[in-house]
């Protein structure tokens, strides 16, 4: 009997994730370079990446031995829905510089996913003397570390690097050198875009390295420049001018209402000065003279370094509620301008076959927080989730491009059926009002078929039914826990007994200890007012339970103290337990869905049990690695 409880847990593990993934494809390792080829000043973005893995354990990296690591190794996650192929990925990213010109080979990696272990494929890099022209990073980084001391491009030169006898060091750098943030508003409607940038200021010489990125916490979060690439200009400030490079630029779309202080961003200098009387008095070019730092003319006693930490401001943005006055039952969350059409694939088809309605939203605004609008389908027809695919420009501000929505629908009956218009809102920023587009009723015929159509809805369309041995666990996924939850009250309570017989049969010296609850705790549902909520269809109710109760779980887990608990502590505290990098990416992911419904008007029905059971397989998953 203790092996069967101890396989319990696994097992039920085992089952619960078969149910989640039974329609992802095999895990696959890639390695990629991007650019393939660059200068010698130059840097190149190499990404390992795993597609479609359950859990993935471990990714070793290749041997970079010439290459300088700029930054890195960097995470990258997310999830990518196309056609209805759904592709979900995690992996690392180095910004790498190489040491000398050449054609260099990096091995593939390796990797351990879903338990197997994975080989990824080796790529090339050609490395010239000049330009290549395919990238502008040239040796600055927004993750790692740049130079603008050592930056090729064309600087504007200036000589408070020269320090004179009775100068004050740090008055001089605080004049020179400093981190501005600046935003394009101060206030915005939630769902409104913000774009914020920092900036380095500088009239100085020095080697500069980002060590804290701001995160935007209460924000969905599109970067505007790609990691590495400090962007370069000459402004003026005060009437003084400034060589800047942008450390982070980002649009921010406010996901709640009040006011918001964007956090700070940190970068350590190492700043080099000399001192006025070693200036070779000959020189016809002190600027010139002083672009490198590494003339022999120059003894160290000359030079002096001085190492510093500067920090941004705070700044604070007021991030304005969405109006309740005029609010349209149709309104989702959408915000900024757009329009719709909605079309039938084929107006008619028999009652063996599948229609598809598709709706497409074109526009510029919040296009990644927008979701598919309601249909009320005309009694006779049968309609499904839609699938999604997007064509966005996340460069532009607002993000633009198209959103589809495709329905598939069938008709058991044959007869003429009509699809009422659809309706579809958004919250217009500059007229600052709710406008509601219609759609045309849509007619469509449905004949009699043969009676030999074989579909059946998965993953929000229509396909060939899957294997039934995996349909019929994924069908029967409740059934299967609530035995395995009755068998494992049923193992424990025998054990139980067991040890209570087995210490009345020895002497009270040798007496086994008494099972405590914290050893042996009967598996009660952690999310049981959740379940109740959901049931009851109380939206708001469920994600507040589930919001409370998903807490409660992960600092039980994890040992932590509840009133401390964060999303931050939460993947340190996981982290340092060796809970799998996927596991903790699921944990971080569930904590912003549910923090996304409480504060946004875009809760579901739908939502509640995709939630419930990502809840449901993340405590089964704590639990089995903590046995």
């Amino acid at each position: 009997m203790i092996l069967q409880s101890k396989k319990i847990a696994p097992l039920f593990t085992a089952l619960l994730f078969l149910c989640q993934f039974h329609s992802i494809a095999q895990a696959v390792f890639k390695t990629s370079i991007s650019p393939e080829s660059i200068g010698k000043n130059e840097t190149a973005t190499l990404r390992l990446m795993i597609d479609n893995a359950r859990q993935v354990e471990q990714i070793v990296p290749p041997v970079l031995a010439d290459f300088d690591v700029i930054s890195g190794p960097n995470q990258e996650s997310g999830m990518e829905i196309n056609n209805g192929v759904t592709r979900q990925y995690i992996g690392i990213t180095y910004l790498l510089k190489p040491t000398s010109i050449g054609k260099f080979t990096i091995a593939g990696a390796k990797a351990m996913a879903d338990g197997k272990v994975l080989v990824g494929n080796s790529i090339t890099l050609t490395v010239t003397k000049n330009g290549s022209g395919n990238n502008s990073n040239n040796t600055a980084t927004g993750l790692g570390g740049f130079s603008p001391f050592f930056e090729p491009v064309a600087q504007s030169s200036f000589n408070d690097f020269i320090l004179k006898k009775g100068e004050s060091l740090s008055q001089k750098i605080n004049k020179n050198i400093f981190i501005k943030v600046v935003t394009n508003k101060n206030t915005c409607f939630v769902g409104e875009p913000v774009v914020v940038t920092y900036k380095l200021y500088t009239r100085l010489k020095s080697e500069s390295s980002i060590t804290k990125n701001p995160s935007f916490n209460g924000f969905s979060v599109i970067d505007l420049m790609p990691p590495g690439n400090t962007n370069y200009s000459i402004e003026q400030l005060n009437g003084r001018e400034y060589n800047v490079y942008i450390l982070r630029k980002s649009q921010l779309y406010p996901l709640q209402a009040g006011p918001v202080e964007l956090e700070t961003a940190e970068v350590d200098n190492t700043i080099h000065f000399i001192k006025e009387e070693y200036l070779n008095k000959q020189r016809s070019d002190i600027n010139d003279f002083f672009g490198d730092f590494t003339q022999p003319s120059i003894p160290a006693e000359g030079m002096v370094d001085e190492k510093i930490s500067l920090q941004s401001k705070p700044a604070k943005i007021i991030v304005k509620p969405l109006p309740e006055l005029d609010r349209p039952i149709s309104f989702k969350g959408a915000v900024g301008k757009f329009t719709m059409e909605a079309a039938l694939h084929k107006n008619n088809f028999t009652t063996d076959d599948a229609g598809k309605l598709t709706i497409t939203i074109a526009g510029a605004g919040n296009m990644s927080m927008i979701i598919a609008p309601d249909i009320n389908w005309p009694a006779g027809i049968e309609g499904y989730e839609p699938k999604t695919k997007d064509q966005l420009d996340q460069l532009t501000v607002p993000v633009s491009g198209t959103k589809t929505f495709e329905y598939a629908f069938t008709a058991s009956k044959r007869g003429s059926y009509i699809i009422p218009a659809i309706d579809f809102s958004y919250f217009n920023v500059v007229a600052q009002k709710y406008i509601t587009l219609h759609s045309e009723p849509l007619t469509v015929t449905v004949t009699q078929g043969t009676g030999k159509g074989s579909f059946t809805k998965s993953n929000s369309t229509l396909q060939p039914k899957p294997p039934a041995f995996l349909d019929g666990l994924f069908n029967n996924r409740w059934w299967i826990l609530g035995t395995l939850i009755l068998l494992s009250i049923l193992i424990i309570w025998i054990r139980k007994n067991k040890k209570k017989i087995s210490t009345t049969q020895v002497p009270s010296d040798f007496a086994a200890p008494e099972l405590t609850a914290t050893s042996h705790s009967s598996p009660i549902n952690p999310f049981a007012l959740s379940e109740e909520k959901m049931i009851g269809q109380d939206i708001k109710g469920f994600h507040e339970a589930l919001n409370h109760e998903f807490r409660n779980f992960l600092a039980n887990a994890l040992q932590i103290p509840l009133a401390t608990i964060t999303k931050k502590i939460i993947e340190r505290q996981a982290d340092e337990q060796g809970i799998a990098l996927y596991t903790r990416m699921q944990i971080q992911q569930l904590l912003d869905d549910i923090e996304w419904q409480l504060y946004t008007p875009l809760a579901s029905v739908d939502s509640m049990e995709d939630m419930y059971q990502r809840a449901a397989a993340i405590a089964a998953t704590l639990t089995a690695a903590s046995k």
